[in-house]
């Protein structure tokens, strides 16, 4: 699985290089740049990041968890996040736990680079590997989000690790392999809830590799018992506090809310004469207050649906989509890297992903489980598109839009013997 003992000189070579160096860079960013690359102001917290801080430290003194109000306890986001930089907080301090907290992630940005090339090795050739780590080590983002104070790094490191074992899983139908792939699942839960819906695209694959049903109702029942034995402090913790069973968060109804915005755009607002008196904040009750973004929502969409209904239907669809993939997740400039250098590279990336997928389906020969690779790029999309969209919530599904331009490039250069000339 991990052995290089069969790979060439050059291959080797080249990882160690790579993977040193992109580390080396991380952490060079990481004492460069310090807490300037936050994106939210920790004084008076205005950003994701900038409260997660906040609920990290207030955790590690009290015990309490929360998130938008420093008086409520929270089920506003999953606690991956928090509880791991309020340990590094009680370990190295405030200020240490931050520093901590990057150079971590940049360790495991590292190690996801390792996974890129042992999953293209695996589903393709060691080339293709090879040429998808380094080209995803080139992305500017990928060091840029090391220095974030965000779950973007844990959550791609977690479902990487998922989806390759769900690869060996399904090629091998090993149990040992749907354990390492149900914890990691289970871990890239606690981080973002969005993952949770995954096994639809694991069921897809039982269909394409045509499972026997008591193979998938072993296998099932397994990762669901995972799957609790993870999650369940959480569950008790929230039904304990709320006398409620919440399974993952009570954050949905703001994104769902943005999202009945066509191209965001708020200033339609008061287009259609909605009486939105009828709506009341509850002022700092987060579950409340979310319950009331959705009754929003749905009332916007019962109202608006069918005064709009193309508009609509191709913004629930192709417009929220290009919102997430036409731009990289890169917000704040580093290392002297312009956004417009990031976005031709990413388009390249683009690109020759989209010949590397046509290649593929075209392939008569191909691997069946490197389809897994282009349904979760497709699972990415489409789990966000009831929500707000932007490019952070494409970026986890980008090594896999990587293997493939990898696989394009390839195709390329061995279509036109470049390698020869």
């Amino acid at each position: 699985m991990f052995s290089l003992k069969n790979e060439k000189r050059y291959i080797k070579i080249l990882l160690i290089a790579v993977c040193s160096i992109f580390f080396a860079i991380c952490l060079f960013t990481i004492f460069k740049y310090g807490n300037s690359t936050m994106l939210g102001n920790i004084d008076k917290p205005d950003n994701d990041d900038a409260k997660f801080v906040r609920s990290a430290w207030i955790l590690a003194d009290t015990g309490k968890y929360i998130y938008q109000n420093i008086a409520v306890d929270t089920t506003f986001m999953m606690p991956g996040l928090a509880y791991t930089l309020a340990f590094l907080t009680l370990i190295f301090g405030k200020l240490g736990g931050l520093t901590a907290f990057r150079i971590i992630q940049a360790l495991i940005q590292t190690l996801s680079l390792l996974l890129v090339f042992f999953m293209g090795r695996k589903l393709f050739e060691s080339k293709v590997g090879i040429i998808a780590m380094v080209i995803n080590s080139l992305c500017i983002w990928e060091i840029w989000t090391s220095n974030l104070i965000l779950t973007e790094s844990f959550f791609k490191f977690f479902v990487l690790n998922m989806v390759f074992f769900c690869i060996y899983a399904i090629e091998e139908n090993k149990i040992k392999y749907y354990i390492a792939a149900g914890i990691f699942w289970s871990l890239s839960a606690l981080f973002r809830p969005t993952i949770t819906l995954f096994p639809v695209v694991i069921l897809i694959m039982w269909i394409i590799k045509k499972y026997k049903f008591k193979d998938i109702f072993k296998h099932t029942i397994l990762v669901s018992l995972i799957f609790c034995a993870f999650l369940s402090p959480w569950w008790i913790r929230n039904y304990k506090m709320f006398n409620k069973f919440i399974p993952l968060t009570k954050a949905v109804g703001n994104p769902m809310l943005q999202g009945t915005y066509i191209n965001y755009d708020q200033t339609t607002k008061t287009k259609y004469s909605l009486d939105y008196s009828q709506f009341k904040l509850n002022g700092g009750d987060e579950r409340a207050d979310n319950d009331l973004d959705i009754q929003v929502s749905k009332y916007r969409l019962k109202n608006l649906f069918w005064k709009q209904p193309l508009q609509f239907i191709c913004w629930y669809t192709i417009g929220k989509t290009i919102y997430q993939i036409a731009i990289p997740f890169y917000w704040k400039e580093i290392l002297g890297v312009h956004f417009y250098a990031a976005m031709i590279y990413y388009l390249i990336i683009m690109t020759l992903s989209i010949i590397g997928i046509i290649k593929y389906f075209k392939d008569k020969t191909k691997n069946k489980t490197s389809m897994l690779l282009f349904l979760t790029i497709i699972y990415f999309i489409l789990v966000y598109l009831p929500f707000y969209t932007c490019a952070r919530y494409f970026y986890p599904a980008m090594p896999y839009v990587i293997i493939f331009s990898a696989y394009g490039l390839l195709y390329f250069i061995n279509k036109n013997k470049l390698i020869k000339r």
